[in-house]
């Protein structure tokens, strides 16, 4: 009877763990937007990508030119400068992705860097997580500081 119990209960140790294997990461796209050069925005970018390829729970999609085109396109047409969240949304589902982190990054004419970024769940809409940042702009080490601290805070099952 022990021997049973005892199979019975590896048998189910066994299931619990290969269902926790089997789950899949969340696929995530980055958008980074704001009244900034393209090579600032593409360094935020490569820094929130960077951060998120040690993460277990998220997997950085490559964010190729067709999203770029598609939600700059959107943004061209538009007087506030900002991509809608429902064209975000559209873009994204169509490309395959679970997850969208966009991050608006200005740097102010007081030499003030702000950053907020919103973690969004591309099914449902909602908005997982939310962080804004400010710092002194010192250049380019400032927005990869940011953008890491931004990614870490997003991503992170402990972060707030």
């Amino acid at each position: 009877m022990k021997r049973i119990s005892f199979l019975f209960l590896i048998l189910v140790a066994c299931l619990g763990f290969s269902t926790q294997a089997m789950a899949a990461t969340k696929k995530v796209a980055v958008y980074v937007e704001g009244q900034m050069s393209k090579s600032d925005r593409s360094i935020v970018s490569s820094a929130v990508l960077a951060r998120m390829s040690g993460n277990k729970d998220f997997t950085a999609y490559e964010r190729n030119s067709a999203f770029i085109n598609s939600l700059d396109r959107k943004q061209d047409y538009q007087l506030s400068g900002e991509v809608s969240e429902k064209e975000i949304r559209k873009i994204g589902e169509r490309m395959g992705v679970d997850y969208v982190i966009v991050i608006n990054a200005i740097v102010s004419s007081d030499d003030q860097c702000h950053m907020s970024a919103r973690l969004i769940n591309l099914e449902s809409g909602e908005i997982i997580k939310s962080v804004n940042l400010q710092r002194e702009y010192e250049g380019s080490r400032t927005l990869s500081a940011m953008a890491n601290n931004i990614a870490y805070r997003l991503l992170n099952k402990k972060s707030k």
